[in-house]
């Protein structure tokens, strides 16, 4: 057992020490803390959640002994006190918010509660929104900040159930807008379209935004949303945006998106971490950090420890600010300009005791320090050792390069003790008492820290022997797990009861999932296998007893149960076409190896091209018609296959795109380029279209014919940042000709199967982001983008003169006025009230303005019509 307490406690001591850039020193401000969130009042003060349901305050740079506010709250796996916001009025009003798992009730909460100096009453809450039940324990969300407008912005995960982040009759995968008493604003997005709560949704389409921030003055909203099996996400949240969950993750391929999908704005894969969970603008009131940092956006990884620096304006991660973090799980920009950052911490890495309970996160401080010289910023520990055993020191120092370490016992230096870490091997009864401690030194100076104290003992680790489970049990989701073991001590004979305790986690890969909360006072007991929405098969659960003596002296020791496993095939008919299988899209035909009894969801897009051809989804083929699908794979004989149904396509190439400078183009002056568009499909985010145009004032004029692919009523969807108008079959279905954020409008038209109508699309992008996408959807078929094959170009249109009329009742001439851009000869024609031709008048037109005064003495009185060849007419009456 010797060597099973040694893993445990080198992974305790062996502390990660952080490394910042040359100049920036850690101080820590508080440990053992089971922390979630942190948050900043307009008075300066710094409100921190425990998952156990504190409400904790750092004031003057100390953490306030006595918590301000404690809920009783269901905190089991990562369920519990998750989200906070101080109303920006606190001062006025005392408002605070918070965002926690309601007991018993299977869903979160949102309540208001009023502070009172420096007290707050538990019947002062005030229930501002209920979300809706989860499938699971995770991916709860939680973040929470109040807007430049005033306005409440919530963030909340799928609960473990991707299909909640399309629904938009669920709370559950999204970012949520309200105001500060609970009520919904009207200029919500979706206000008209849903009803009752759902009315708060601002954007959708996430699976576990755990933190975001808003940024001072620019009111920037960046999400961090922590990813399945591939990407992690930081989203630039815009109105009623959609940022792909299940359907998509990390940046746009090619794949069908959803409406109004927005990329994010920076995405990273699962080779450079697990989990984006804290981000912060660096926008203080003063600024301590060098000018490079202003602006910026830190973030950090659960996984793999660093803190990043983002540039928010171009999406490019500028450098890594510090390393070696014990799992960052928040990060805070104090008006001073100092930065606070929360570690979730753990033994061996992160959950050893689970996320349900942690107390061993800490709060740490950051600052700039100009001098250099070194300085302790976190001490040596006192230990408990039994004879023979190593004991572990160490320390944390910043200071300009290089440090020198020299550890001393008792005042007396330690010869061959100069790192940080120091190992002082196989203790005995005549160390007990003694006093470690480290002088760090530079050319600049030295620090002391405090003095740590060693005890030894006698006495010896207690030593558990496992019953259940054995090593080789296995498990199907779902099973019932029995753990039991044998526990001897030779001082004590028998180990009290309530100093066993015991906890599970679910590894995946290189980090762990809770999957019990910590169970004290039993020497056996069982658990249902549950990954609670973790559908990788590289899953194990890893069951951990830790018991305490009589003295203090603790063991721990673990077993690995890991999962039968089956395999199941996706198939589409014809193969080749795309599924997406819990989030992850995967071309058939595939077989996927998976824990068998576990939920799998298959999504089959609606509608996919392969090459030239266009399909459409008919039904599964057992006969479901919904393009989603929920089974449970038990044995290897599960064929899950998606029937699509070929719709023929024309031979169209596309639209004829004429892009212009400005956006007040009238579409008949010389464009700045054309081409070509196979479709109009374009997100231009803050870019622009080609290296000819600005990224912002220009306008753009699609132009050509579109042929249905059946007959009957169609409806086109035009989404675009900023103006729009649609023109089909010289019928203006669309005209939403104003700047705005990427919105969605829509007109109708009958149609019929196989005939060519004229179509024509113009734009206009003001500023900011720049969206462009036209679609088009019938009874029969669903919407999709319009396929370049049913469209076809028209050539590039002659610039044609314009023609007015002097006056619109005439005796016996005519006076037209023809402006023209260039010299060329011209027609003239005059028609009757049944569209004959009764006049023609050819003429040499001249650049610029051209008075032409045509004879009509011959025509009867009444109506008639002039027009130059290929233009419009204008009506006149002839006295």
């Amino acid at each position: 057992m010797k060597f099973v307490f040694l893993l445990a406690i080198s992974l305790c001591m062996n502390v990660l020490w952080a490394q910042l850039p040359q100049g920036f020193i850690r101080e820590r401000i508080a440990t053992n803390l089971d922390p979630t969130k942190i948050t900043l009042a307009p008075d300066g003060r710094i409100f921190m959640t425990e998952k156990y349901g504190a409400v904790r305050i750092i004031e003057n740079g100390q953490l306030l002994d006595v918590p301000l506010l404690q809920l009783e709250v269901d905190n089991y796996n990562e369920r519990g006190l998750c989200g906070i916001a101080i109303d920006p009025d606190f001062k006025e009003n005392g408002f605070i918010y918070v965002f926690y798992a309601v007991v018993g009730a299977n869903h979160n909460r949102v309540s208001r509660f009023t502070v009172v100096g420096k007290d707050i009453s538990l019947e002062s809450e005030r229930i501002l929104l209920e979300i809706d039940p989860m499938a699971g324990t995770i991916h709860n969300g939680g973040g929470m900040a109040f807007g430049t407008d005033g306005k409440l912005y919530i963030a909340t995960g799928d609960g473990g159930d991707a299909g909640t982040a399309q629904n938009m009759e669920n709370l559950l995968g999204k970012v949520l807008r309200i105001n500060p008493d609970g009520t919904i604003p009207q200029d919500n997005p979706f206000f008209n379209q849903t009803f009752d709560q759902y009315r708060a949704i601002w954007a959708l389409g996430f699976r576990n935004p755990f933190t975001f921030d808003i940024q001072p003055g620019s009111g920037k909203i960046l999400v961090n949303d922590v990813g399945a099996g591939d990407w992690e996400e930081i989203n630039v949240i815009e109105r009623g945006a959609n940022y792909g969950w299940p359907i998509t993750e990390g940046k746009q391929r090619g794949q069908q998106l959803p409406i109004n999908y927005k990329d994010p704005l920076y995405a990273y894969n699962h080779q450079a971490g697990c989990a984006i969970t804290s981000g912060s603008f660096y926008n203080p009131l003063v600024q301590q950090f060098p000018d490079k940092y202003v602006g910026k956006y830190f973030f950090g990884d659960y996984c793999n420890g660093y803190l990043k620096v983002l540039n928010p304006n171009t999406g490019e991660v500028e450098e890594t600010f510090a390393t070696s973090i014990d799992r960052p799980i928040g990060i805070l920009v104090a008006p001073n300009g100092d930065l606070y950052q929360l570690e979730r911490a753990g033994f061996g890495g992160g959950s050893e005791y689970d996320n349900t309970q942690s107390y061993n996160g800490t709060l740490w401080r950051i600052i700039v320090q100009g001098s250099g010289a070194p300085f302790v910023a976190v001490p040596p520990v006192s230990v408990l050792l039994p004879v023979g055993e190593d004991a572990l020191f160490s320390v944390a120092a910043y200071g300009n390069a290089p440090l020198k370490y020299q550890w001393q016992k008792n005042g007396i230096d330690i010869e061959g003790a100069s790192q940080s870490n120091m190992r002082y091997p196989n203790v005995q009864r005549s160390d007990d008492g003694a006093k470690f401690r480290c002088i760090v030194t530079n050319g600049l100076g030295e620090s002391r820290s405090t003095e740590a104290q060693l005890t030894v003992t006698n006495n010896t680790r207690p030593q558990i022997t496992w019953l259940q489970p054995t090593t080789s049990s296995t498990y199907k989701e779902g099973d019932t797990i029995f753990y039991k073991v044998v526990v001897s001590d030779a001082e004590d004979g028998t180990i009290a009861i309530e100093n066993y305790t015991w906890f599970i986690d679910l590894h995946h890969d290189a980090h762990t999932h809770p999957a019990l909360n910590p169970i004290s006072g039993i020497r056996e007991g069982y658990f249902v296998a549950n990954a609670n929405g973790e559908t990788d098969d590289n899953v194990w659960f890893r069951i951990y007893l830790r018991v305490t003596d009589s003295e203090g002296l603790t063991t721990v020791a673990y077993r690995d149960v890991f999962p039968q496993k089956v395999q199941f095939s996706l198939n589409t008919q014809p193969s080749g076409l795309n599924l997406v299988l819990d989030g992850t899209t995967y071309t058939s035909p595939i077989a996927i190896n998976t824990v068998s009894g576990i939920r799998r969801t298959v999504v089959a897009p609606q509608v996919q091209q392969l090459g030239e051809q266009l399909f459409v989804f008919k039904e599964w083929s057992n006969g479901v018609k919904t393009n989603f699908y929920t089974f449970i794979p038990s044995d290897n004989s599960l064929n899950i296959n998606a029937q699509y149904e070929e719709i023929p396509l024309s031979d169209g190439k596309g639209l004829l795109g004429r892009y212009f400078r400005g956006t007040d183009a009238i579409f008949k002056s010389t464009p700045a380029l054309s081409r070509i568009d196979a479709t109009v499909d374009f997100d231009w985010a803050v870019g622009s279209p080609d290296t000819e145009l600005a990224p912002d004032f220009f306008s753009i004029q699609w132009l050509g014919e579109v042929i249905p692919l059946e007959t009957g009523i169609h409806t086109f969807y035009a989404v675009s940042d900023d103006g729009v108008r649609l023109f089909v079959n010289q019928e203006q279905l669309i005209n939403q000709w104003i700047p705005q954020a990427a919105t969605e409008t829509n007109g109708t038209i009958f149609l019929e199967a196989g005939k060519r109508y004229p179509i024509r699309m113009e734009y206009f992008e003001e500023g900011g982001n720049a969206t462009a996408r036209l679609f088009w959807s019938t009874a029969n078929l669903p919407k999709m983008i319009i396929p370049k094959q049913q469209l076809y170009p028209i050539l590039e249109p002659k610039l044609t003169p314009n023609l007015q009329l002097s006056a619109s009742s005439v005796e016996n001439t005519l006076e037209l006025e023809i402006v023209t851009p260039t010299i060329e000869q011209e027609v003239i024609s005059i028609y009757d009230l049944s569209g004959r031709q009764i006049q023609v008048v050819s003429t040499l037109l001249f650049t610029g303005i051209n008075r032409i005064v045509v004879d009509i003495s011959q025509l009867a009185a009444g109506i008639y019509f002039v027009g130059l060849q290929g233009t419009a007419t204008i009506a006149f009456f002839k006295n």
